[in-house]
């Protein structure tokens, strides 16, 4: 807000560039200028934008594939003061936080952690498209956010080397508002970060499902009453059936988790959660001190009692990121007639299910309403036939609409035929009552109508 953008269009390493009109010369669209990792955009209204990688730029635009701690990601955002970037002002849009992870030291390669992969948000995988191929890395796209795992040395054509990438990408600040970001500045605010590593990025990790399949290749060593169920266990489209709650699929990745640590020779999550540690360790560090005790709580996330909630010590349930509502608590639910909370009903419910009485009783408001909109349709055409027809309209052959109904003795209905440019027009019942009243009220003849014969 308020920003100068000719700050960026006199520093000479910026060479901005616009696609502009043959004949006339004239700009179409923004101007661009690149410049170590950085996108820099100047838009036809004076609104400045930064895109790319932050790690890239500290790098001087050459890579983003070492290791990238919070120190240098301030010294980083200290450098974008001499472009004019403010990190008080500078508001964030979207971004994204990530590890490489060093997988060489586990003796599994980078393919076999992918393929693992059977369950993450909810959401379907699809292929991540690296130097034109597939199969070397994996998107989960869900409403607010993208759960990347992809081979970083094969993106970043890094020779002997195996870097497993696990990113999280907000694509809507909605996903993080919870966390107090708006500004570049938030995420320096180690107390902020930790918050949002833990919850949005190690928390996911930790309910996404995995399963190596060359450890368990049959179910001979399963129990026989686990044997069905196991097939369905590992395979990945069992998973993200939209009948399946929240509650049953964690009852199942538990029971997966056990099969695995009872038959498995080895637990593919349980090793990549230690790199993400050691990893994380590394992040926190400085040249000062071995780590910050600001991230504690980044360091001991992998703890054996992390997975539990502090108050209630549940274990997590299984997350799916598959709706449109902001991320954070859930909101609670009340029936619309008479108030009682139905959070717990399915997300569609509006009306309690006791007996059925607030789903009848907003049934038959809901018929009523109806049938009063449909009336009142009706009355306004006669009020609206009467007026343009006037004097020429004539009455013949109905009931006496003042008729006192006697008990025991049937009532004729009242009727009424309009006859206009030659086509009939039939109202009955109150709808004719109602018409003899108008038509009175119009002529100033009241009870003037011919008795039926």
């Amino acid at each position: 807000m308020g920003f100068d953008c000719r700050l960026w269009e006199n520093r000479p390493e910026l060479k901005f560039q616009v696609l502009k009109e043959c004949d006339s010369n004239i700009a179409l669209g923004s101007k661009r200028a690149y410049f170590n990792g950085l996108s820099f955009v100047i838009e036809p209204k004076g609104i400045a934008r930064v895109k790319g990688s932050i790690h890239r730029f500290f790098n001087n635009g050459s890579h983003n594939a070492d290791r990238f701690t919070f120190e240098n990601f301030t010294i980083a955002v200290n450098d974008l003061l001499a472009f004019g970037i403010n990190p008080e002002t500078a508001i964030l849009r979207s971004f994204e936080i990530g590890l490489n992870l060093d997988t060489t030291t586990c003796k599994i390669d980078n393919k076999t952690f992918l393929e693992s992969i059977l369950y993450c948000k909810g959401a379907k995988r699809s292929d991540m498209e690296i130097h034109e191929k597939l199969g070397y890395g994996y998107v989960f796209k869900t409403t607010n956010a993208k759960y990347k795992f992809y081979d970083k040395s094969i993106q970043s054509d890094i020779q002997n080397a195996e870097l497993l990438r696990i990113e999280t990408k907000f694509t809507r600040m909605r996903a993080v508002e919870n966390y107090g970001l708006r500004t570049l500045s938030d995420l320096l605010d180690k107390e902020k970060l930790s918050k949002l590593i833990v919850d949005k990025y190690l928390k996911p990790i930790d309910e996404t499902i995995f399963f190596e399949w060359e450890q368990i290749k049959t179910t001979r060593k399963i129990p026989t009453k686990y044997k069905s169920k196991f097939k369905d266990l590992r395979n990945p489209d069992w998973w993200i059936k939209d009948e399946r709650s929240r509650i049953d699929r964690h009852r199942n990745k538990l029971l997966l988790e056990k099969l695995v640590t009872l038959y498995a020779k080895r637990n593919i999550k349980n090793i990549l959660k230690d790199l993400i540690s050691l990893e994380l360790q590394a992040f926190t560090r400085n040249k000062n001190c071995y780590e910050y005790t600001e991230f504690e709580s980044l360091n001991n996330w992998n703890k054996s009692d992390n997975a539990k909630k502090s108050v209630t010590n549940a274990q997590r349930i299984v997350g799916c990121d598959l709706h449109d509502q902001r991320e954070g608590k859930k909101k609670k639910k009340y029936c619309l007639i008479c108030g009682k909370e139905i959070t717990g009903q399915k997300t569609d419910s509006k009306y309690c299910n006791d007996q059925r009485k607030c789903r009848d009783k907003a049934y038959n408001l809901k018929v009523s309403e109806t049938r009063k909109k449909k009336k009142s349709d009706k009355e306004k055409e006669i009020i609206k036939l009467i007026e343009k027809i006037g004097d020429k309209l004539s009455l013949t052959r109905t009931t006496n609409p003042n008729r006192k109904k006697t008990k025991g003795v049937k009532t004729r209905k009242t009727s009424i035929i309009v006859t206009i440019n030659g086509k009939r027009k039939y109202y009955h019942g109150s709808q004719a009552r109602f018409f003899l009243n108008e038509f009175d009220k119009k002529t100033d003849k009241p009870n003037k109508h011919p008795k039926p014969e």
